[in-house]
């Protein structure tokens, strides 16, 4: 029983050694995640709270900026830093063994400055300037001027939205030292010229008999007067209402191509916005309902297409827009040298619209059917009421000249986007 024990007895210290052991090796390999916070001048800041995601750990910078994070596991954290004054920025860390981390806080500080009418020189009250990084906005006052609040040191993109101007953002670079003088100059918006088209009844669909069977029957329809853009949107236009432009070809005057109908249904709203005109569309997800009684633009309706494209009471009759031969019309592939071209160096058609042949090709309001032409009421048809794909009209620079008839008739999903495919406006007579 002694000799028992004895023996537990050393069974116990040997145990008790070995785990003191284990306990000091792991304290000399803890994992310790140390760093250093820096302001726009490279200064230390201190009293910066630090915190780790997924796992929580915090801590305070001192005097030197410096922190440590003691017993990090290995992994990938979120390190945040914090401070009032300052933008809050949040770096992303590997920790292997130990690690560290260096973070440059901008600093906050308040500037002032003035819009500006870059044509006439002349100070803009009512520009709305949106920094959305920092979810901020603010209106310059009568005399142009504006104040931001705490807006960081360093490169910021600036928007500008005013009536009758284009949507603008700028660069705007931010001095720690220098609070005043931060003028920007915005410019009109260039004109989208319309052409009216007088209501009449015309014959829609194939009338040379050799169209496709989604062509027929040829059949009458009767519109109301409208006014109908007299060249496809330009990248020019796009750009000074949506801001960005995602086209193939570059140029101020070439149309505006690689954007899908839904974009097509944005940039209506977002002009009619900006020139002060009642938005057409409502939109909800993937529905899109259209007030035709808005004065803002819209996308034709296949039918107003047509008879624009046709020349409406001028009509001569043509298989293409404004002729009987599409090279005088139209950009087409044996023409194009594959790529779009600047709108309007065409030859015009009865009512001078240009290049509804050709060019690029144009969203249209309906959703596509083969069948419509059999259910189509008389009256300013709007198209099916539902559908899976929306009516493209016109042909383009990559198609033979059969696309390019008037009464040619394809189709694109909603959201499809093309190096060929562009749009033009329509309005209602006010």
């Amino acid at each position: 029983m002694k000799a028992l024990r004895i023996i537990l007895i050393i069974a116990l210290v040997a145990i008790f050694a070995c785990s003191k052991k284990e306990f000091s090796v792991t304290e000399s390999n803890r994992i310790v995640l140390t760093g250093t916070i820096l302001d726009a001048q490279l200064l230390p800041i201190s009293g910066v709270k630090i915190s780790t995601e997924p796992v929580s750990k915090s801590t305070t910078t001192d005097q030197s900026g410096k922190f440590e994070l003691i017993d990090i596991n290995p992994g990938n954290y979120k390190v945040r830093a914090e401070k009032t004054g300052y933008l809050t920025e949040t770096k992303d860390v590997v920790v292997k063994d130990t690690a560290k981390v260096q973070i440059l806080l901008r600093n906050l500080i308040t500037i002032s400055g003035k819009i500006i009418d870059d044509s006439t020189g002349t100070f803009l009250d009512n520009v709305l300037i949106s920094i959305p990084s920092l979810s901020y906005q603010t209106l310059t006052k009568s005399d142009g001027s504006f104040i931001i609040n705490s807006i960081p040191v360093g490169s910021n993109i600036i928007y500008l939205k005013r009536n009758g101007y284009s949507y603008t953002y700028k660069e705007l670079y931010v001095k720690i030292n220098e609070t005043t003088g931060y003028d920007l100059s915005i410019s009109r918006l260039s004109d989208i010229q319309m052409i009216l088209v007088e209501g009449g009844t015309f014959k829609m669909g194939d009338t040379f008999g050799d169209g496709n069977f989604n062509e027929k029957p040829a059949h009458d329809v009767t519109l109301t007067s409208f006014l109908i853009s007299k060249y496809e949107v330009t990248q020019k236009q796009w750009t000074e209402t949506i801001g960005t432009n995602s086209s193939k070809f570059w140029g101020d005057y070439l149309p505006v191509e690689s954007v899908s109908w839904t974009d097509a249904i944005q940039f209506c709203n977002s002009r009619s916005e900006l020139e002060g005109l009642k938005p057409c569309y409502t939109i909800s997800g993937n529905q899109v309902t259209c007030d035709f009684n808005a004065n803002g633009y819209r996308l034709p309706t296949e039918a107003e297409w047509e008879y624009a494209a046709r020349g409406g009471k001028n009509s001569g009759n043509y298989k293409y827009s404004g002729s009987i031969d599409s090279k005088e019309v139209a950009w087409f592939y044996n023409n194009s040298n594959n790529i779009t071209h600047p709108v309007g160096t065409k030859k015009a058609n009865e009512i001078g619209i240009y290049d509804m042949s050709g060019n690029v090709w144009e969203f249209c309001w309906d959703f596509y059917s083969d069948t419509y032409y059999s259910l189509s009421p008389l009256k300013d048809p709007l198209g099916p009421s539902q559908g899976e794909s929306r009516s493209l009209r016109g042909g383009s620079w990559t198609d033979d000249m059969v696309f390019n008839k008037v009464y040619y008739r394809s189709y694109y999903s909603q959201r499809q986007r093309g190096t060929n495919v562009g749009f033009r406006t329509v309005r209602k007579i006010n």
